[in-house]
């Protein structure tokens, strides 16, 4: 009885149990008619909704001239991507050339719609979410953005699940066409079970740092599906980044592009290193031009578990980031190396469970192989992996000019 009398005495001082569905129509929006703007209509649901109300988008199509602007502990719900979708009659890329945007807000849920602008253009992002938290993005899709999809800055526990992204309409500047971004301070959060479909993507997920907030940590990026974006699927951008998970993903490249490509890129040669303690683990990667790529100093990445098939390039390929551990990766069909380390001091090439398999590479002829390491790298553990069959071109199975150790390898 206690219990009972409790919860009825909270419930009388929350509204959440008063919670309530308001639909846009009654504040006068308007389906499937180009010359309304039901900008209006929602912002004014969304106004008049209380704490835990949900703001609903029914089937069609809603037309808005302006930004909506989202509200804390208020959702905007749809009928689902395939039924419900609020198109901009704006383009560009100003500050508000934005479909929804969330400042200074709170748990906060975006479902079942589809988002996009009607003109060719694209606008700057189709959400904007800056200095908040708990904010969910759930069963959408992102059509016709310039630079951003979806855009966390300074967020903790921003969310994206069961979503699509595809036709962004600028891929060749740098801050462009990116699906979903996590930047400056972003803590937490999670992208999971989403497919970005290039050739119209520049970057998947970004995950990176910023001047004000510091670096972005702990994101989860898994369960995902890349195809042919333009360049890096999945890429830690730089500005110091740390602690962030790559798991689970499938990427595949498109075997006939000659840009970049890679499939999971650590640290940027403009923006400088990832920080420590990025893990990337059990992804398939496929016919990028490197599978994953660390670069610019960035240190301590954890590379485990996963699968690479006919890269261009290299299919790991340590450039420059020192106690790289790498193992129980399966490396097949690379032009050139299997494994590349070419500056990496303290690198780890050895088995957790079986073992590197890093077979068949080096179909570029006969200065390729299976793993290469350049000398002036120290340290270097290179132990119980399997390094067979990479000689078919005339290559090498190993070619190992650093220091450190090196033994019980098959056809080492």
């Amino acid at each position: 009885m206690k219990s009972a009398l409790g919860a009825l005495f909270g419930c009388a001082l929350s509204s959440a149990c008063f919670a309530t569905n308001l639909n846009i129509v009654d504040y006068g929006a308007t389906p499937d008619n180009y010359n309304d703007d039901d900008a209006i209509a929602i912002n004014a649901a969304i106004n008049a909704a209380r704490d835990g109300d949900i703001v609903i988008v029914p089937e069609g199509t809603f037309h808005i001239r302006e930004t909506i602007n989202l509200k804390s502990n208020v959702s905007l719900k749809g009928e689902g991507y395939a039924k419900s979708g609020i198109a901009a009659l704006f383009e560009g890329d100003d500050p508000e050339d934005i479909v929804l945007k969330g400042k200074n807000v709170t748990k906060v849920t975006i479902s079942g719609l589809r988002l996009k602008t009607n003109l060719s253009g694209g606008v700057k992002a189709l959400v904007y979410i800056k200095n908040s938290s708990d904010v969910t993005i759930d069963d959408a899709s992102f059509h016709r953005f310039k630079r951003h999809g979806v855009y966390f800055s300074n967020t903790v526990n921003g969310k994206v699940l069961n979503s699509k992204f595809q036709e962004a309409t600028e891929i060749n500047t740098g801050g462009y066409g990116y699906g979903v971004v996590y930047t400056d301070g972003c803590e937490g959060g999670r992208v999971e079970n989403s497919d970005f479909n290039g050739p119209d993507i520049r970057h998947g997920v970004v995950v990176q740092g910023g001047d004000a907030n510091g670096p972005s940590h702990g994101v989860v990026i898994r369960d995902n599906r890349f195809v042919h974006t333009a360049q890096d699927a999945i890429d830690l951008h730089g500005y110091g980044e740390y602690g962030n998970y790559v798991m689970y993903n499938t990427i595949q490249g498109d075997p006939d592009s000659n840009t970049i490509g890679r499939g999971i890129g650590v640290g940027e040669d403009v923006h400088g290193p990832s920080g420590s303690g990025n893990v990337i683990k059990y992804n398939v990667i496929r016919d990028t031009r490197y599978g994953i790529h660390v670069l610019t100093g960035s240190p301590s990445v954890t590379i485990r578990y996963n699968e690479i098939y006919d890269c261009k390039r290299y299919g790991i390929y340590i450039q420059n980031g020192p106690d790289a551990d790498i193992r129980d990766n399966k490396v097949e069909g690379c032009e050139k190396w299997g494994i590349y380390v070419e500056k990496g001091d303290n690198t780890v090439i050895r088995k957790a469970e079986t073992g590197n398999q890093v077979r068949n590479n080096g179909l570029g002829g006969s200065s390729f192989g299976g793993v290469r390491v350049d000398a002036d790298n120290s340290g270097l553990d290179i132990q119980d992996n399997d390094f067979c069959n990479n000689e078919s071109k005339g290559g090498v199975n190993l070619s190992f000019a650093g220091q450190g150790t090196v033994k019980n390898n098959l056809c080492q």
